[in-house]
């Protein structure tokens, strides 16, 4: 029975030492070690089987997006809308696109054109003469005392900051509609 248990821990200790790549003779001088690529003859493969892969999901394309054209900004109304007969008494708003005379209580102002930025203008009557370009957020006063030119700022100034005389502005000009404001004061 002591034969059987050494032949039986001989066995196991020659399996061991196989499987660790040992040389089975007995030699103390391990061998080379197997490469990876190649799988060592002592190991036999597992008994239990591999996990099975877990399903992914194939992304979905997402919809390319449409490019949107920014809508046209609407201009904004002039307060007597297209009635030049409004600007009679010197303080009206209205809207051009093109060539328009514009008579007023003292003399008459002539809108030669209107371009994409500014509409050309001359005036004649009491308040003076002179002609020039009118683009948002200034104002020209004509009056007795002569010329002046207010621009700049985001907004124009109210008229209420108007000097004696007449004076003009071009709240909107775009596209070639302008809104002409006339205060005669």
């Amino acid at each position: 029975m002591v034969g059987m248990k050494v032949i039986t821990a001989t066995l196991a200790a020659t399996v061991l030492l196989v499987s660790c790549g040992a040389d089975p003779a007995g030699s103390s001088t391990p061998g080379p070690s197997p490469s990876p690529s190649t799988p060592s003859p002592a190991i036999t493969p597992s008994a239990t089987p591999s996990p099975a892969p877990t399903p992914t999901r194939t992304p979905t394309p997402s919809p390319t997006p449409r490019p949107t054209t920014p809508k046209p900004v609407a201009p904004p109304k002039a307060k007597d809308g297209t009635n030049v007969a409004a600007c009679r008494d010197g303080n009206c708003q209205i809207l051009v696109t093109g060539r328009t005379t514009i008579r007023f209580s003292g003399g008459r102002i002539v809108v030669t054109q209107v371009g994409p930025k500014f509409a050309t203008f001359t005036l004649t009557g009491r308040y003076g003469g002179g002609n020039g370009q009118l683009g948002p957020n200034c104002a020209v006063t004509f009056g007795y005392g002569g010329l002046s030119t207010r621009c700049g700022g985001t907004k124009p100034a109210p008229r209420t900051e108007d000097p004696p005389g007449l004076t003009l502005r071009a709240p909107y000009v775009a596209g070639r509609r302008a809104i002409i404001d006339l205060h005669a004061r």
